[in-house]
């Protein structure tokens, strides 16, 4: 049997925003409302995932997936064990 931890802990998916940006700069993406429309989400969206305020939804992955083909999907985003309050 595995002790039950004092604080549980959940995963969330993280956006590497450093390759993000990396990326932005290698195609040619001056803005990062550029950026958002070419990926098809509203600024205030990848504002939010990037500051990690919010986790990327399925349909945000798919369209940075497909904005740039040639990334990784390990690249752009990585789990993170993240600490939450026991209530």
């Amino acid at each position: 049997m595995q002790p039950t931890p004092a604080t549980p802990t959940d995963v969330a998916l993280v956006l590497n925003r450093e390759k993000l940006d990396d990326l932005r700069r290698a195609h040619g993406i001056a803005t990062e409302a550029e950026l958002a429309r070419r990926i098809g989400v509203n600024p205030s969206t990848l504002w939010r995932v990037s500051n990690g305020e919010v986790q990327p939804s399925t349909p945000f992955i798919a369209r940075v997936l497909l904005a740039f083909p040639s990334a990784r999907m390990d690249d752009l985003f990585r789990a993170e064990r993240v600490e939450r309050v026991a209530s």
